[in-house]
């Protein structure tokens, strides 16, 4: 099942009722709690398994905000300019990215596609070391007590 080009984008209506719902599910829901669902009539309760309330909890948090989102699976395969646009780059710098190696992907014709669990884990890294360059340079400033 492919949910790249299917964005749900949620009414007012919609977010206002996923917020309600996320607020009930958070103040009756402990980790250790069992829920269930049951339809009409003499339908047998199904218990929800604990992923998915993690899942739906994350989703309707969002959907509560108004924010348009999409589904997808960690091994989706994205295009260039899909994967620049998560990255918040442009395509000629995530091909210059592409080209060095640092994320995988896979050529097919003259398009590249990566992988959604690549592009994501090549994101963390780059956060990482940019926090660990900011903390080196906070530690550098107390050194010279340059007052940060």
């Amino acid at each position: 099942m492919e949910f790249v080009d299917e964005t749900f984008v949620p009414s007012e209506k919609d977010a206002e009722k996923a917020m309600a719902f996320s607020q009930a599910l958070a103040s009756g829901v402990s980790p250790d709690s069992r829920l269930t669902l049951q339809g009409e009539g003499n339908v047998e309760a199904v218990e929800i398994p604990h992923a998915v309330v993690t899942v739906l909890t994350k989703v309707l948090s969002v959907m509560s905000e108004g924010k348009p989102f999409k589904l997808m699976s960690m091994d989706e395969e994205l295009t260039n300019q899909q994967a620049a646009d998560i990255l918040n780059v442009s395509k000629s710098y995530l091909d210059q990215v592409l080209d060095s190696g640092d994320i995988c992907h896979r050529k097919v014709g003259q398009n590249r596609l990566i992988k959604l669990i690549d592009l994501l884990e090549y994101k963390k890294r780059q956060e990482r070391c940019s926090k660990d360059a900011l903390q080196e340079l906070a530690d550098e400033a107390q050194v010279l007590n340059s007052g940060y």
